[in-house]
């Protein structure tokens, strides 16, 4: 918070305020860009950084593939790949906190929507501080922000969002 008389932050404040910081990944490059943030926000404030990949259990994955495969085969394929994709994700955002020196841990959670997913993670680990990218892995660059971000700004959530531009 700025100090009014001075204008200028107050970083022993600011650095008790936020020392639990969770980023939201999808694996996308737009999400590797906002774990940077909170990776480089993680090593100033001294703080701790979780890396989290929600499985939006609201997908469904014959409407979108049209094969003719037993549903419980198709489901539990398409849970597998996306369980992979996550913890390519959560192991990504790791690695490049240890290459700044800062430790993440992980957690790959699932949910009937990712909006859902951030928030209850957000109150179960007790974080400071959310930080998501502007849009997400299938994003529209001429919408200011993703379907996610937009509806997590919006919801009730424990604690305040940081939004990672595209540029």
């Amino acid at each position: 918070m700025p100090d009014l008389t001075t204008g200028r932050l107050n970083l022993k404040r600011r650095n008790e305020m936020i020392k639990k910081i969770m980023v939201a990944t999808d694996g996308s490059e737009l999400a590797e860009k906002a774990a940077a943030y909170a990776i480089d926000m993680a090593k100033q404030l001294q703080g701790e950084l979780l890396a989290l990949f929600v499985m939006d259990d609201s997908r469904d994955p014959v409407l979108s593939s049209g094969l003719e495969i037993p549903f419980r085969d198709l489901q539990k394929a398409f849970n597998e790949k996306l369980s992979e994709i996550g913890e390519e994700a959560i192991a990504r955002v790791r690695e490049m906190g240890k290459e700044k020196g800062v430790k993440v841990s992980g957690k790959l959670i699932g949910s009937s929507s990712a909006v859902q997913g951030i928030i209850e993670a957000a109150k179960e680990e007790k974080v400071d501080l959310i930080v998501v990218g502007s849009h997400g892995r299938t994003h529209f660059l001429d919408v200011p922000v993703g379907n996610v971000t937009r509806k997590l700004v919006s919801a009730r959530k424990p604690c305040p969002v940081m939004v990672v531009p595209v540029s």
